[in-house]
């Protein structure tokens, strides 16, 4: 799919800008030069002193035709070819246009996620540095009071035995 944007372009060191500029103007001169032989008259053929023939003559109006008739041709295709050359580029400084604002939008996206996850781990490293114990952050998890359990099993013994651990380690 790129390739359909980007003709073969040889790389060099200079930024691209300049680049783009240095081509212009190159491809302006070599068409203005082009264009200069346009306008002009027709070359006239060296006529020599020898007889030719109306047969003769006849011939080289056709060849003198036909040559023309090519030369208006080749204009004719390089023109089809600049005209395409450049709706290349186009499309394909659109696309880049495009790429850049998409790529801008999910850098955006993501630096606001990333905000967004460390304001929660600071809220967290906050709540986790308020106990001075892990066991009393430990108890403040889980509700294994009688009133707060919302299970119907009785938890009052491993209640029992988290608060003896507790205090086994605070000795």
């Amino acid at each position: 799919m790129m390739d359909e944007f980007f003709e073969d372009v040889q790389t060099s060191e200079m930024p691209t800008d300049i680049k783009f500029e240095q081509q212009n103007e190159i491809q302006g001169v070599q068409y203005s030069a082009f264009d200069a032989f346009e306008d002009a008259a027709p070359i006239q053929p060296i006529i020599y002193n020898a007889y030719v023939s109306p047969e003769q003559q006849i011939r080289k109006d056709k060849l003198r035709v036909i040559e023309d008739e090519r030369i208006a041709q080749i204009r004719e295709k390089d023109q089809q070819e600049r005209l395409l050359k450049q709706q290349k580029q186009q499309r394909g400084q659109e696309f880049l246009k495009e790429f850049k604002k998409q790529q801008e939008a999910e850098i955006q996206q993501r630096r606001n996620q990333n905000k967004q996850k460390q304001e929660i781990w600071c809220e967290n490293q906050k709540n986790h540095n308020e106990y001075k114990n892990s066991w009393d952050q430990i108890l403040s998890n889980i509700a294994l009071k009688d009133g707060e359990y919302p299970g119907q099993k009785d938890v009052t013994k491993m209640r029992q035995a988290i608060i003896n651990k507790r205090s086994d380690l605070t000795k």
